[in-house]
């Protein structure tokens, strides 16, 4: 794929990379990118470490899940009483984080390999699945498929933990070739899916009746008692295949290097078939270097082509994370746990996908009540009067305070226009959207009216687009 090599590297290209690769920004942080050339700023922002600036979470599962015991329930109703600390722990990170990447890549790879709270109701395990994700997500495509054929939320999401000799459970199997791997016409059979079921029995978790530890740190455990040891025949292969064997192969299938660069050149838009060929080329010469992939994708000529920008719609993560890190907003512990219940009302729950499909997302995102709801949100912000969530160790100053937010403003009406453009937009202002924000400001400059005229790009169509 032909890189992007412009003369000069605008504000407003690297304005669309931080899009796609994170939430938005500010300016100063959008300039950074600029200064630093296509190449050295995807680099940059996939570059990971510990040191992401979320470090002191104070969303505690530990300390909720005790919490719940103390109050004299049972352990499996405690663990279960973490799931919306995990998510509230989830916000702190994509609305902290120096990495956005980070976690743009995480809500990817969560939404692929979908796992949910409606039946997974283990904090514990949806946030350590999260971790995996984030621990993993620019690896080896096989290193990071057998990861998560093992992770506990998954086990118990596609009831591997449940799939024994002489009782094959084939949720996981048929899944992992149909939606995680190969793609629906990857070229596999009915026949297939029943081999390779019987190739993962025994895979399981440790399990002990009223033990705390094992619902904190839930684990994978492998019972040959229960694994079905004998021949196996897959996609015209004769073995004893273990899960392992048949990870390796589906990982490693031509159907799954289409299908897997297909989904990551989603984060830019529909992939022509000459660019298809050539990523699933790429896929196959690196063993499936995800971080390669996608380094090629971020600075190829068609990422920064005019008609893939400002062309994808927006999630509700996106959109609500976005307008928060671009205004600045910081929110209480317990605006956090909120979040949650906004996002819901848009339709997306963080760690509860639809189904095992995870989010179909474009359109699906456009309906009357959730743009409706978008807008309110909107509303709230300005008026910092986001809604409070009442998790564990809340407190009276926590309930009462604020979101504050800092809102762009320049020394002239002309200069807050543009601040406000390049904030929320990665471009000044035009067109019909101009008119109507200078028609709001009547001439006035003030903090009241920045706020204002914030509020406006927030709520237009074009920042409903990525």
């Amino acid at each position: 794929m032909k890189p992007y090599a412009p003369a000069n590297y605008s504000f407003e290209d690297a304005a669309h990379l931080l899009r796609r690769m994170g939430f938005g920004g500010t300016p100063d942080q959008i300039e950074l990118l600029r200064r630093m050339g296509p190449a050295a700023a995807v680099e940059a922002m996939m570059r990971f470490d510990d040191n992401d600036g979320t470090q002191g979470n104070p969303h505690d599962l530990e300390a909720r899940f005790q919490e719940v015991v103390d109050n004299s329930r049972p352990a499996g109703v405690a663990a279960a009483g973490t799931v919306p600390t995990a998510q509230a722990w989830w916000m702190h990170k994509m609305l902290t984080s120096t990495q956005p990447f980070k976690e743009k890549l995480t809500l990817f790879w969560h939404g692929h390999f979908a796992s949910g709270l409606d039946k997974v109701r283990n904090g514990f395990m949806l946030r350590d699945q999260n971790e995996l994700f984030r621990r993993m997500g620019l690896s080896k495509f096989e290193a990071l498929t057998l990861a998560v054929a093992k992770d506990p939320a998954m086990l118990v999401y596609l009831d591997n933990d449940e799939n024994t000799k002489g009782k094959p459970n084939e949720n996981f199997a048929r899944e992992l070739m149909e939606l995680f791997t190969m793609g629906v016409h990857g070229g596999y059979t009915e026949r297939d899916v029943q081999e390779s079921a019987r190739a993962f029995t025994g895979w399981s978790l440790f399990k002990k009746r009223g033990d705390l530890e094992s619902l904190k740190n839930p684990r994978f455990v492998f019972n040959a008692k229960l694994h079905d040891a004998e021949g196996k025949t897959f996609l015209g292969a004769s073995g004893q295949f273990t899960g392992e064997d048949i990870v390796r192969v589906v990982s490693t299938h031509p159907s799954t290097a289409s299908f897997i660069t297909s989904k990551l050149w989603r984060f830019s838009e529909d992939l022509p078939a000459e660019t298809s060929s050539e990523l699933a080329a790429l896929f196959t010469r690196t063993s499936g270097d995800i971080r390669e992939v996608l380094r090629t994708i971020f600075t190829s000529s068609g990422f920064y082509a005019p008609q893939n920008r400002n062309a994808l719609i927006k999630s509700p993560l996106e959109y609500v994370i976005g307008a928060l890190r671009s205004s600045q907003t910081v929110l209480t512990k317990n605006h956090e746990f909120a979040l949650s219940g906004v996002l819901a009302a848009m339709a997306q729950i963080p760690l509860y996908p639809p189904n095992v499909k995870g989010w179909d997302g474009g359109l699906d995102w456009i309906a009357d009540t959730t743009i409706l709801n978008r807008l309110q949100f909107i509303g709230a912000l300005s008026s910092s009067k986001l809604p409070v969530g009442y998790g564990n160790g809340n407190n009276a100053n926590n309930k009462a305070a604020l979101a504050t937010s800092s809102w762009p403003i320049g020394q002239t009406l002309d200069a807050t226009l543009e601040l406000i453009g390049k904030t929320y937009l990665g471009e000044r202002p035009s067109g019909s959207l101009e008119r109507a924000l200078r028609v709001f400001a009547k001439n006035r400059n003030t903090p009241e009216v920045a706020k204002g005229l914030a509020s406006l790009v927030m709520v237009s169509p074009q920042y409903h687009l990525a």
